[in-house]
């Protein structure tokens, strides 16, 4: 009778431990599988520079020319981590880097005129109305 006492605590042990384990995970925090290469704009909400960049995609309706997808950074964890593996990928250091950042076939751009000229170069748009300096890019 006290082995299966012993049993059955043990077993509740490893169950709490195992739900716990599950619940408390971040979910895709070994995530380490190959990045697609899609175009992707990492942006940071309440962020002034990204704000601007928004600006200039809708200004110049940058999203029906290019295709690319926006991820947020700030609250979305899962995103952030992606960014810095694209960083990485990039060989830039995790310090250096914050948003916006665009990563556009295998380059990173880093800040808003960096990123507004990649977009712009990509929309077709007349280079001389958009500001200069893809200073940022690795």
């Amino acid at each position: 009778m006290k082995q299966l006492t012993l049993f059955f605590v043990l077993l509740a042990c490893v169950l709490a431990g195992i739900i716990y384990w599950g619940v408390s995970s971040d979910p895709g925090a070994n995530q380490d599988g190959p990045l697609d290469e899609q175009m992707t704009l990492y942006w940071g909400d309440g962020c002034p520079h990204c704000k601007k960049v928004d600006e200039f995609i809708e200004t110049n309706k940058i999203a029906e020319k290019v295709q690319f997808v926006k991820k947020e950074t700030w609250k979305d964890r899962t995103n952030a981590r992606e960014m810095e593996r694209r960083a990485k990928a990039c060989n830039l250091d995790s310090k250096e880097i914050g948003v916006p950042f665009l990563y556009a076939d295998g380059q990173c751009y880093i800040g808003e005129p960096g990123v507004e000229k990649v977009l712009a170069e990509k929309a077709g748009l007349d280079m001389s109305v958009v500001s200069s300096g893809a200073e940022n890019t690795k």
